[in-house]
Protein backbone atom coordinates (compact mmCIF):
# COMPACT_ATOMS: atom_id res chain seq x y z
CA UNK A 1 0.00 0.00 0.00
CA UNK A 2 2.81 2.50 0.35
CA UNK A 3 4.89 1.80 -2.80
CA UNK A 4 1.09 2.64 -4.21
CA UNK A 5 0.70 5.92 -2.49
CA UNK A 6 4.31 6.80 -2.67
CA UNK A 7 3.47 6.51 -6.16
CA UNK A 8 -0.17 7.96 -6.84
CA UNK A 9 1.70 11.17 -5.12
CA UNK A 10 4.69 11.48 -7.18
CA UNK A 11 2.23 10.69 -9.87
CA UNK A 12 0.19 13.86 -9.23
CA UNK A 13 3.52 15.96 -8.92
CA UNK A 14 4.45 15.24 -12.41
CA UNK A 15 0.78 15.97 -13.38
CA UNK A 16 1.16 19.26 -11.68
CA UNK A 17 4.45 19.93 -13.43
CA UNK A 18 2.81 19.03 -16.79
CA UNK A 19 0.14 21.09 -16.47
CA UNK A 20 2.49 24.08 -15.82
CA UNK A 21 4.86 23.05 -18.89
CA UNK A 22 1.88 23.48 -20.97
CA UNK A 23 0.17 26.48 -19.67
CA UNK A 24 3.85 28.10 -20.31
CA UNK A 25 3.57 26.81 -24.00
CA UNK A 26 0.01 27.71 -24.11
CA UNK A 27 0.35 30.76 -22.55
CA UNK A 28 3.26 31.74 -25.52
CA UNK A 29 1.00 30.94 -28.33
CA UNK A 30 -1.79 33.11 -26.79
CA UNK A 31 0.75 36.03 -27.33
CA UNK A 32 1.41 34.46 -30.57
CA UNK A 33 -1.99 34.32 -31.88
CA UNK A 34 -2.39 38.02 -30.66
CA UNK A 35 0.80 39.36 -33.02
CA UNK A 36 -0.57 37.51 -35.84
CA UNK A 37 -4.32 38.98 -35.56
CA UNK A 38 -1.96 42.32 -35.48
CA UNK A 39 -0.56 41.61 -38.33
CA UNK A 40 -3.77 41.25 -40.02
CA UNK A 41 -5.38 44.18 -39.26
CA UNK A 42 -2.30 45.82 -40.57
CA UNK A 43 -2.39 43.82 -43.99
CA UNK A 44 -6.13 44.65 -44.43
CA UNK A 45 -5.18 48.62 -43.98
CA UNK A 46 -1.80 48.07 -46.70
CA UNK A 47 -4.34 46.64 -49.17
CA UNK A 48 -6.13 49.56 -48.79
CA UNK A 49 -5.36 51.43 -52.68
CA UNK A 50 -5.16 54.75 -50.89
CA UNK A 51 -2.05 54.00 -49.04
CA UNK A 52 1.05 55.74 -50.45
CA UNK A 53 4.39 53.69 -50.63
CA UNK A 54 5.22 55.94 -47.56
CA UNK A 55 2.56 54.65 -45.61
CA UNK A 56 2.92 50.80 -46.56
CA UNK A 57 6.90 50.66 -45.71
CA UNK A 58 5.49 52.69 -41.91
CA UNK A 59 3.12 49.47 -41.66
CA UNK A 60 5.92 46.62 -43.00
CA UNK A 61 8.37 48.07 -40.58
CA UNK A 62 5.73 47.05 -37.47
CA UNK A 63 5.18 43.59 -39.20
CA UNK A 64 8.58 43.43 -39.57
CA UNK A 65 8.72 43.85 -35.93
CA UNK A 66 5.60 41.88 -34.82
CA UNK A 67 7.34 38.98 -37.28
CA UNK A 68 10.61 39.15 -35.14
CA UNK A 69 8.93 39.06 -32.20
CA UNK A 70 6.66 35.74 -32.91
CA UNK A 71 10.15 33.93 -34.04
CA UNK A 72 11.72 35.07 -30.62
CA UNK A 73 8.93 33.78 -28.60
CA UNK A 74 9.59 30.60 -30.87
CA UNK A 75 12.78 30.22 -29.78
CA UNK A 76 12.85 31.58 -26.44
CA UNK A 77 9.88 29.34 -24.42
CA UNK A 78 11.33 27.61 -21.96
CA UNK A 79 10.19 25.66 -19.13
CA UNK A 80 12.99 24.00 -17.38
CA UNK A 81 15.72 24.32 -19.46
CA UNK A 82 13.72 22.61 -22.12
CA UNK A 83 12.32 24.93 -25.25
CA UNK A 84 9.41 24.29 -25.79
CA UNK A 85 8.37 25.96 -29.54
CA UNK A 86 11.43 25.83 -31.67
CA UNK A 87 10.21 22.52 -32.88
CA UNK A 88 13.45 21.02 -31.31
CA UNK A 89 13.76 16.98 -31.62
CA UNK A 90 13.17 16.78 -27.54
CA UNK A 91 9.72 17.94 -27.85
CA UNK A 92 8.87 17.37 -31.51
CA UNK A 93 8.81 13.38 -30.07
CA UNK A 94 6.41 13.76 -27.67
CA UNK A 95 6.27 14.95 -23.66
CA UNK A 96 5.54 12.23 -21.78
CA UNK A 97 4.15 12.40 -18.39
CA UNK A 98 4.58 9.91 -15.74
CA UNK A 99 0.82 10.48 -13.59
CA UNK A 100 0.19 7.18 -12.41
CA UNK A 101 2.42 4.71 -10.08
CA UNK A 102 3.35 1.98 -12.52
CA UNK A 103 4.77 1.73 -15.87
CA UNK A 104 3.48 3.32 -18.97
CA UNK A 105 0.63 5.31 -17.04
CA UNK A 106 1.45 8.63 -19.00
CA UNK A 107 -0.44 11.68 -20.87
CA UNK A 108 1.54 12.69 -23.78
CA UNK A 109 1.69 15.32 -26.19
CA UNK A 110 3.60 16.93 -28.70
CA UNK A 111 4.71 19.99 -30.15
CA UNK A 112 6.53 18.96 -33.85
CA UNK A 113 6.99 22.21 -35.50
CA UNK A 114 8.43 25.49 -34.92
CA UNK A 115 6.24 28.34 -34.09
CA UNK A 116 8.15 31.04 -35.92
CA UNK A 117 6.98 32.69 -38.95
CA UNK A 118 8.28 29.94 -41.40
CA UNK A 119 7.33 27.15 -39.08
CA UNK A 120 4.30 27.95 -38.78
CA UNK A 121 3.79 29.13 -42.84
CA UNK A 122 5.61 25.52 -43.58
CA UNK A 123 3.34 23.41 -40.94
CA UNK A 124 0.26 25.49 -41.83
CA UNK A 125 0.54 25.53 -45.88
CA UNK A 126 0.00 28.96 -46.91
CA UNK A 127 1.66 31.00 -49.21
CA UNK A 128 1.22 34.00 -47.72
CA UNK A 129 3.80 36.50 -48.85
CA UNK A 130 7.60 36.65 -47.28
CA UNK A 131 11.00 38.11 -47.24
CA UNK A 132 13.71 35.93 -46.36
CA UNK A 133 14.49 32.80 -44.69
CA UNK A 134 14.76 30.23 -41.43
CA UNK A 135 14.50 32.67 -38.26
CA UNK A 136 14.77 35.75 -40.90
CA UNK A 137 11.64 35.28 -42.30
CA UNK A 138 9.35 38.38 -42.27
CA UNK A 139 5.65 38.75 -43.71
CA UNK A 140 5.97 41.06 -46.49
CA UNK A 141 2.78 43.59 -46.69
CA UNK A 142 4.67 45.94 -48.72
CA UNK A 143 2.85 46.24 -51.90
CA UNK A 144 -0.98 46.13 -52.42
CA UNK A 145 -0.30 42.07 -53.46
CA UNK A 146 1.29 41.68 -51.28
CA UNK A 147 -1.02 42.59 -48.48
CA UNK A 148 -4.06 40.95 -50.32
CA UNK A 149 -1.45 37.66 -50.14
CA UNK A 150 -0.99 37.67 -46.61
CA UNK A 151 -5.06 38.53 -45.95
CA UNK A 152 -5.37 35.24 -47.74
CA UNK A 153 -2.87 33.35 -46.24
CA UNK A 154 -2.23 34.09 -42.72
CA UNK A 155 -5.62 32.89 -41.15
CA UNK A 156 -4.23 29.62 -41.92
CA UNK A 157 -1.22 30.62 -39.31
CA UNK A 158 -4.05 31.59 -37.03
CA UNK A 159 -5.94 28.49 -36.85
CA UNK A 160 -2.51 26.08 -36.75
CA UNK A 161 -1.76 28.11 -33.47
CA UNK A 162 -5.10 28.12 -32.17
CA UNK A 163 -5.54 24.36 -33.00
CA UNK A 164 -2.45 23.36 -30.62
CA UNK A 165 -3.37 25.93 -28.65
CA UNK A 166 -6.91 23.56 -28.20
CA UNK A 167 -4.86 20.21 -27.33
CA UNK A 168 -2.44 21.71 -25.53
CA UNK A 169 -5.84 22.92 -23.23
CA UNK A 170 -7.54 19.09 -23.70
CA UNK A 171 -4.16 17.84 -22.18
CA UNK A 172 -4.06 19.90 -19.16
CA UNK A 173 -8.46 19.17 -18.24
CA UNK A 174 -6.95 15.38 -18.76
CA UNK A 175 -4.35 15.96 -16.35
CA UNK A 176 -6.49 18.24 -13.66
CA UNK A 177 -8.62 14.93 -13.85
CA UNK A 178 -5.96 12.04 -13.27
CA UNK A 179 -4.64 14.54 -10.01
CA UNK A 180 -8.38 14.44 -8.68
CA UNK A 181 -8.99 10.82 -9.48
CA UNK A 182 -5.42 9.74 -8.33
CA UNK A 183 -5.83 12.24 -5.16
CA UNK A 184 -9.41 9.95 -4.18
CA UNK A 185 -7.14 6.95 -4.83
CA UNK A 186 -4.39 8.14 -2.57
CA UNK A 187 -7.19 8.86 0.47
CA UNK A 188 -8.58 5.99 0.46
CA UNK A 189 -5.96 3.68 0.19
CA UNK A 190 -4.24 5.62 2.91
CA UNK A 191 -7.07 5.03 5.30
CA UNK A 192 -7.27 1.65 4.53
CA UNK A 193 -3.80 1.72 5.39
CA UNK A 194 -4.09 3.26 8.45
CA UNK A 195 -7.22 0.83 9.41
CA UNK A 196 -4.60 -2.19 8.84
CA UNK A 197 -2.21 -0.56 11.22
CA UNK A 198 -4.44 0.85 13.90
CA UNK A 199 -5.97 -3.08 13.79
CA UNK A 200 -2.40 -4.58 14.22
CA UNK A 201 -2.15 -1.91 17.12
CA UNK A 202 -5.06 -3.45 18.72
CA UNK A 203 -3.72 -7.11 18.31
CA UNK A 204 -0.60 -6.18 19.10
CA UNK A 205 -1.55 -4.47 22.14
CA UNK A 206 -3.84 -7.17 23.66
CA UNK A 207 -1.13 -9.94 23.22
CA UNK A 208 1.28 -7.71 25.51
CA UNK A 209 -1.49 -7.33 28.10
CA UNK A 210 -2.27 -10.75 28.14
CA UNK A 211 1.50 -11.77 28.56
CA UNK A 212 2.15 -9.43 30.86
CA UNK A 213 -1.41 -11.20 33.07
CA UNK A 214 0.28 -14.37 32.46
CA UNK A 215 4.01 -13.51 33.67
CA UNK A 216 2.00 -11.59 36.92
CA UNK A 217 0.18 -14.69 37.61
CA UNK A 218 3.16 -17.14 37.39
CA UNK A 219 5.43 -14.99 39.31
CA UNK A 220 2.63 -14.94 42.06
CA UNK A 221 2.06 -18.93 42.03
CA UNK A 222 6.22 -19.45 41.90
CA UNK A 223 6.02 -17.43 45.35
CA UNK A 224 3.46 -19.28 46.58
CA UNK A 225 5.35 -21.87 46.12
CA UNK A 226 8.50 -21.22 47.38
CA UNK A 227 6.53 -19.77 50.85
CA UNK A 228 4.79 -22.79 51.65
CA UNK A 229 7.79 -24.57 52.45
CA UNK A 230 9.35 -22.32 54.34
CA UNK A 231 6.05 -22.15 56.16
CA UNK A 232 6.34 -25.99 56.88
CA UNK A 233 10.21 -25.50 58.36
CA UNK A 234 9.07 -22.71 60.71
CA UNK A 235 6.70 -25.50 62.33
CA UNK A 236 8.49 -28.28 62.44
CA UNK A 237 11.41 -25.54 64.37
CA UNK A 238 8.75 -24.40 66.72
Amino acid sequence: MTSQINGLNQGNRNANDGIAMAQTAEGAMEEITGMLQRMRTLSSQSANGTNTTADRQALQQEVDQLSQEITRVSNDTTFGGKKLLDGNAAVAAGVNIQVGSDANQIISFKLSFSFSVDGLKTASGSTLATTGSGAATLVDISTSTNAQSVLGGIDKLIRQVDSKRAELGAVQNRLESTIRNQSNISENVSAARSRVRDADFAVETANLTQFNILQQASSTILTQANARPQGALSLLRG
